[in-house]
């Protein structure tokens, strides 16, 4: 029997392959969603009802994390990859280009729209940017709601941060009536336009992409990661109980 979950967490097995044939097929059917659960998810998750409840209604709860992956082999849950929501994001975008698709993104800038629209031109791109703290104004929060009912497309990039990108994502299924795929890429489309760079592929190789992110930078990053490693030793430990 293979398991697959872990932390509350019910854990894509299958490989990237697997995984984007899924969404492309599903790509015109009614909307459902992807999240790309980490470490800090992981941490986010324990204190969070409104993120675990858009975990447990995303289609595909995907490891984005090489330093979640060995924890998860720990707990017997052995996925065949860890796909990183920048390498999502990024074959997505590619294939969308091949096959002319309809792209929503919501959150990023005008100046990485402008930057993807060049890169990929057969894509149609709508974007839609909600202000710093819209997660708690219903009315902005209805605003992002209606412009993804209103401008249809097959895939809907989430770019907004966790949780607020998985609660709004959660928010689209229960209201009904939209369509395509969504995926929650946090800072997946700063990568993708170039705006932030990424690790060099060996370091990604030797799973020391976060340590290549915090030196990019320290200031936002470090504390976040420091703290993330902290809480999880706890969760770790409540986890093992529980299988016990």
């Amino acid at each position: 029997m293979r398991v697959n979950r872990a932390f509350g967490i019910d854990f894509y097995l299958g490989d990237k392959t697997e995984l984007l044939t899924s969404i492309l097929s599903n790509s015109m059917a009614s909307f459902s969603y992807v999240v790309t659960p980490n470490v800090n998810h992981v941490v986010q998750i324990n204190h969070s009802p409104e993120l675990r409840a858009a975990y447990a209604d995303a289609s595909f709860r995907v490891c984005d994390s090489k330093v979640l992956q060995p924890i998860l082999s720990f707990f017997s849950v052995n996925i065949k990859e860890a796909i990183p929501g920048s390498d999502l994001t990024k074959d997505l975008f590619e294939r969308a280009n091949e096959l002319k698709m309809r792209v929503t993104v919501i959150g990023s800038t005008c100046e990485e729209m402008e930057i993807l629209g060049e890169k990929f031109p057969n894509i149609i791109i709508q974007h839609h940017s909600p202000p710093f703290g819209f997660i708690d104004s219903p009315r902005l929060v209805e605003n992002c709601l209606d412009f993804i009912s209103e401008k249809p497309a097959d895939l809907i990039f989430f770019a907004v941060g966790c949780p607020r990108q998985e609660i709004l994502a959660h928010l689209v299924f229960q209201k009904g009536g939209a369509v395509g795929v969504g995926l929650c890429v946090g800072a997946s489309i700063l990568f993708l336009s170039g705006k932030v760079a990424r690790a060099p592929v060996w370091l990604q190789n030797l799973k020391l992409e976060w340590l290549h992110r915090i030196m990019s930078e320290p200031r936002r990053l470090a504390s976040r990661y420091i703290v993330d490693a902290y809480k999880l030793v706890p969760i770790i430990l409540n986890e093992k109980r529980k299988r016990k």
